[in-house]
């Protein structure tokens, strides 16, 4: 601290010669001027450092003395000032960035949300910019207890919502009320279950209504298969009234799928050249400052950016990027017979996992596959299994009277 204090006040290494150094160094200090860092490197010469406030005090004591004082060094921030009178506009640019960074530390540079699973952030970013939350407020314009209300108001899914600043980063913690899937039942308005497939039932279990069709059963599409009407009988076993459901029932027909794929076996293939080229880029917001071209025909273009911060949480509304270029030449190839049949057995089997990821189990495999001189075919059929059932319209009757 004591150093940082001298630098700032400054100071200066003297170096005084005379018959009266002795005397000297009395009236200074009679004077109460302070001397430090004393050397004397022989007889009537000494070396000595004094504040500069002190310097110019010693215009008395010089004369008394008769002594000869010759400044060695100078040091301190008023010497600094004073040698960079020509460097203005060094200052006023450090002054105006000083300016700048306490501007932008005073506004909301990143808005970060997290703990939201059901509704989306860009939504979420959305509702916020109606209600004047953006990039660029100013932090003393937000009230975080606020716009935690209002983003609950607007989300009722929203149980729970924290808002709060750190540095110039707006950060949402949101917690969403989790749905039970025991909770997600569906409608009680009475209907029957139709066929929307045409094949062969398979398996029906019946969990609500009375079933039309039994395992082995050929059922067309748009047939009834489960009706949404019980028949309540007496004693006698005579209907007294019909009571209406909601149609409920695990139906699997069996039916065929076609399928068709053709390919030419001469085809173009893609490969880098190995020239590459880069370039980088500044965006400030929606503005670019871009050294190289954006785009450049027979070249894959891949690029990275990162936003600048100072600290932790100090997000400045400036990102830095790199574009890479990477030149791609094209070659025509032709597929051998082995390659051919290899890639159609592939695309047979991306559409199998399809159909199984859409609830289908596949039960026969009856594709062919076939190469001639210039295209490989595969053609058939697949036996599938797969849910059934589309609620339809219940055909209501009148109660019979016993």
């Amino acid at each position: 601290m004591e150093k940082f204090l001298k630098f700032l006040s400054g100071y200066v290494i003297l170096e005084v010669q005379g018959e009266q150094c002795e005397r000297f160094l009395n009236l200074c200090r009679a004077k109460n001027i302070s001397i430090r860092k004393l050397k004397c490197p022989n007889p009537g010469c000494l070396i000595l450092e004094m504040h500069i406030r002190d310097f110019f005090s010693l215009r008395p004591v010089r004369s008394k003395t008769g002594v000869h004082i010759r400044v060695i060094r100078k040091y301190g921030m008023p010497f600094f000032i004073v040698r960079s009178k020509k460097r203005i506009a060094f200052f006023a640019g450090i002054l105006l960035c000083a300016f700048l960074i306490l501007f932008l530390s005073g506004r909301i540079w990143n808005i970060h949300i997290e703990g939201n699973i059901q509704n989306p952030t860009p939504d979420i970013l959305g509702f916020l910019s109606e209600q004047g939350i953006v990039h660029g407020i100013s932090k003393r314009t937000i009230n975080c207890a606020d716009l935690a209300a209002s983003v609950r108001r607007q989300y009722p899914e929203i149980t729970w919502v924290s808002a709060r600043i750190e540095g110039t980063r707006l950060i949402l913690t949101i917690q969403e009320e989790e749905i039970p899937q025991d909770s997600v039942t569906e409608t009680e308005t009475p209907c029957s279950l139709a066929a929307d497939v045409e094949g062969t039932i398979v398996k029906i279990i019946t969990k609500a209504g009375t079933p039309q069709v039994l395992p082995g059963d050929i059922c067309k599409k748009g047939e009834l298969l489960v009706l949404g009407r019980l028949e309540i009988l007496n004693d006698s076993q005579e209907i007294i009234r019909y009571e209406y459901v909601h149609a409920d029932a695990d139906i699997y027909v069996e039916h065929e799928l076609p399928y068709y794929r053709e390919f030419s076996l001469s085809h173009e293939e893609e490969f880098l050249s190995g020239d590459t080229e880069h370039h980088s880029y500044i965006r400030l917001g929606n503005f670019y400052l871009d050294t190289g071209k954006t785009q450049k025909s027979g070249w894959r273009r891949t690029a990275w950016e990162k936003q600048v911060r100072l600290t932790e949480n100090f997000y400045l509304p400036i990102w830095l990027g790199n574009v890479t270029f990477e030149k791609i030449q094209e070659v025509t190839s032709v597929y051998s017979k082995e390659e051919a049949k290899s890639l159609a057995v592939k695309q047979l089997q991306q559409y199998e996992e399809k159909l199984i990821e859409q609830g289908m189990e596949i039960s026969a495999n009856h594709v062919k596959i076939e190469t001639d001189y210039d295209s490989c075919t595969a053609r058939g059929t697949l036996t599938v299994i797969e849910k059934t059932g589309i609620p339809v319209a219940v055909e209501r009757k009148e109660d019979e009277e016993t």
